[in-house]
């Protein structure tokens, strides 16, 4: 049940990464290999070639249009988690200071001053 309980909590921030580590592949990793590969060939390859073509940029971008509803979907949802979170730990401490109130109204240890 703790494998789980991890999955749940951090599965965003994988996606994240997973998404940053692919741009990072596609935009930087990948054209600097390709042209080293380009610049190993003979001129009569060099000519025949085309540049690098960022995959992730077919079919109109629909990978980053994916993962960008994707991420932001649910960056939306944890910020109502947390503030969610945030209101029920206010309504605690809200009951108990008004069990305070009332046990201190009950006892007679007030003043009206």
């Amino acid at each position: 049940m703790g494998i789980n309980k991890t999955i749940n909590r951090h599965w965003r921030d994988w996606a994240a990464l997973v998404y940053l580590f692919i741009c990072f592949i596609d935009f930087f990793v990948a054209p600097l290999m390709w042209n080293i590969g380009m610049n190993m060939q003979s001129d009569e390859i060099k000519m025949n070639t085309s540049r690098w073509a960022p995959l992730t940029l077919q079919a109109g971008a629909m990978f980053h249009l994916s993962f960008g509803a994707i991420l932001g979907a649910t960056a939306w949802r944890k910020k109502d988690e947390i503030q969610d979170k945030e209101i029920g730990e206010l309504h605690t401490e809200l009951e108990g200071l008004k069990k305070t109130v009332k046990k201190h109204i009950v006892s007679g240890h007030h003043s009206t001053t």
